[in-house]
């Protein structure tokens, strides 16, 4: 493994010190390239709860507040393939004197009463990405040839079009208690949630005009799948949406701020939600 490692770091310098190195030879694919992206998220929930008598807004139980969240992903990439392990951590708590009654999860809060609630909701997964479409690269697909005359694009421009495939773990708990009474209530789900999308990158050379900046990426992605509950309830449809722009300060560094969207039905046996998680957020991405 230590063989492994120092072969993979004497490939990355020679391709950051030799330029010339940064297309590979036709025919044979480019590089394995580590990349590890570090961000905070500032989500809000939204939606509802669904597991009382009545569908009860996030914001009833003060659940609604945008949070400060760690999210990061560890990807590997070659050529056009690329293999991600991602994932997020969100926590929220509230209280106060209940401006209506509510019933969640069988305990009653009546109007002016006194109360205490909290949520967490963490992720984790695995996504696989397939460029499918590069026009502006000598080969636009890998099985066809070089095209005759081709010219790379003004300010090394490019774009690609990729499918995904992803598979993660949600898992929420609740805890709900009524100061005046001394009741309390707490619920956990656990849901696989498996999904398939599309999306695209644009990047683009700056350092002509932005010194500081060496090149810009542009990037979306959106994916539609199931939750799955991993016990009692049954399966509800789901979706991410992601959305950046990325600043590289240097061939292995670069910030990038965005927002992101995941979210759907929750169908538990001891707790469903229909909601989201979504909000904006900014980190740093190193490439090895």
């Amino acid at each position: 493994m230590p063989a492994v490692l120092a072969s993979s770091l004497l490939a990355a310098s020679a391709f950051a010190a030799n330029p010339a190195l940064s297309e590979a030879p036709l025919g044979e694919p480019e590089p394995f390239r580590l990349s590890l992206s570090l961000e905070a998220w500032f989500p809000r929930l939204e939606g509802e709860f669904t597991d009382g008598p009545a569908d009860v807004d996030v914001r009833t139980p003060d659940l609604h507040d945008s949070e400060p969240s760690f999210a990061g992903a560890l990807a590997l990439r070659r050529d056009r393939l690329e293999v991600a392990l991602r994932g997020f951590a969100f926590a929220t708590d509230g209280g106060g004197a209940a401006d209506a009654a509510f019933e969640l999860g069988g305990l009653a809060v009546d109007a002016g009463d006194a109360f205490t609630a909290d949520f967490s909701w963490w992720s984790v997964g695995a996504e696989v990405t397939y460029d499918f479409y590069r026009p502006l690269a000598e080969r636009p697909t890998p099985w066809s040839d070089a095209r005759d005359g081709w010219k790379p694009a003004a300010n090394a421009t490019d774009l690609a079009v990729f499918a995904l495939v992803s598979a993660d773990l949600n898992q929420f708990e609740r805890t709900l208690a009524n100061l005046d009474t001394g009741l309390s209530t707490d619920a956990n789900e656990t849901f696989a949630s498996l999904a398939v999308g599309v999306g695209f990158r644009l990047s683009f050379d700056t350092k002509p005009s932005m010194p500081l900046i060496r090149r810009i990426d542009l990037g979306a992605k959106a994916a539609l799948g199931a939750h799955l509950p991993l016990g009692g309830g049954d399966f509800g449809v789901g979706a991410r949406i992601e959305a950046d722009i990325r600043a590289h300060f240097s061939e292995h560094v670069a910030a990038y701020f965005g927002y992101r969207y995941s979210g759907g039905g929750f169908e538990g046996e001891d707790m469903t939600l229909e909601g989201s998680l979504q909000g904006i957020r900014g980190g740093i991405h190193i490439e090895f």
